[in-house]
């Protein structure tokens, strides 16, 4: 077999694999701004997240790893979407925040996969830390420490997901991330 054949024989082993083991909650409205969200239990990377959420639609609009950009959307989610502190069956899921790798400081060149502007946060305390350095923390998930706060942490371990979903989000060129397809109007 040749190497292309391979790598694409992987993909689709790994997306017949890891799809169909993705349990979801109702997406559910919130009136502040229109947009549905739903909560994916199935284990997975923050890349495989990320895919996963933008091959997703409902009613029409197009999925993207939750993009939290005011504290009302950001105690929605948590405490609706997610059922606040109460311990998430699968862990602590990933949102849609990344550091790409031109990063030099944890706090620095945070981005949303949507493109939006990262200028709001809520960030736990100590938090970004970088914490390992070996793999990297580039990727947002809420943190075990509750609250509805944030934490940074690499892709290694797997993890639940929450899904956005908008008519907001309309295909453009790719973004400084690279593989993220829809930007933000």
């Amino acid at each position: 077999m040749n190497a292309r054949y391979t790598a694409l024989l992987a993909l689709t082993l790994l997306a017949v694999a890891v799809f169909p083991q993705l349990a979801s909650a109702e997406a559910i409205l919130w009136e502040g701004n229109g947009h549905y969200y739903e909560y994916l239990d199935g284990l997975v990377t923050w890349e495989e997240a990320h895919i996963i959420a933008e091959n997703r639609t409902i009613f029409g609009s197009p999925g993207y790893l939750v993009t939290l950009t005011s504290q009302a959307e950001n105690d929605f989610v948590y405490n609706t979407v997610l059922g606040g502190d109460a311990p998430a069956p699968y862990g602590d899921p990933w949102i849609g925040g990344y550091q790409n790798s031109d990063h030099s400081e944890p706090i620095l060149n945070w981005h949303w996969v949507t493109e939006e502007e990262f200028t709001w946060s809520n960030w736990a305390p100590g938090e970004p830390n970088d914490w390992d350095e070996i793999y990297g923390e580039m990727y947002l998930q809420f943190t075990p420490a509750g609250g509805g706060m944030w934490n940074d942490h690499h892709s290694l371990n797997p993890k639940p997901m929450i899904v956005e979903y908008s008519d907001d989000v309309v295909a453009t060129e790719e973004s400084s991330w690279g593989a993220v397809k829809s930007l933000y109007r």
